[in-house]
């Protein structure tokens, strides 16, 4: 995914996770095309946005074969999790997991702009867990270098009074 790196002390956000290339529902669509488009585009839910492009509510493949209904407003789970495009990666993941949601839609003024998915924020961990660490030494091997060093300073000073 290569991902940018936070700076220290600071919070990576929703924007630097986000899928902006979203995939959406239109209430009026059918289940069976809803799932249709999930299945082609290998996702497991989506939002679904009103003609005016407003957040309406989220439907999942599970919403889709577990509910009764003819049309995606039948089977969508209306006023959907959402957050904003600055809200801390670490905030998304409690709210994943305290509403019990795999993916978050990112709104600005109602509108979709983003979503951000557990396996984004997986993905985000596994990325900053796969970095090379730096390579800082420890205090023993800096002293073992320093006690090297000054025994050959010594020894040197010896050869040279000899």
């Amino acid at each position: 995914m290569g991902l940018p790196a936070p700076r220290e002390g600071e919070a990576m956000d929703a924007r630097a996770i986000m899928t902006t290339d979203v995939v959406t529902l239109e209430p009026d669509m059918s289940v069976s095309e809803a799932g249709e488009l999930l299945v082609r585009y290998r996702i497991h839910g989506a939002p679904v946005v009103g003609r005016d492009g407003q957040l309406l509510g989220m439907v999942s493949l599970v919403d889709l074969v577990g509910r009764a209904g003819e049309t995606v407003a039948d089977v969508m789970t209306p006023d959907p999790v959402t957050a904003a495009e600055d809200t801390p990666v670490e905030e998304l993941a409690g709210m994943m997991l305290e509403h019990m949601v795999r993916r978050i839609p990112i709104v600005a003024g109602g509108r979709v702009v983003g979503i951000v998915s557990a396996s984004d924020i997986v993905q985000l961990f596994l990325d900053l867990h796969e970095r090379p660490k730096l390579a800082v030494p420890s205090p023993v091997t800096v002293s073992r270098e320093r006690a090297r060093s000054r025994g050959r300073h010594r020894a040197d000073a010896r050869s040279r009074r000899s």
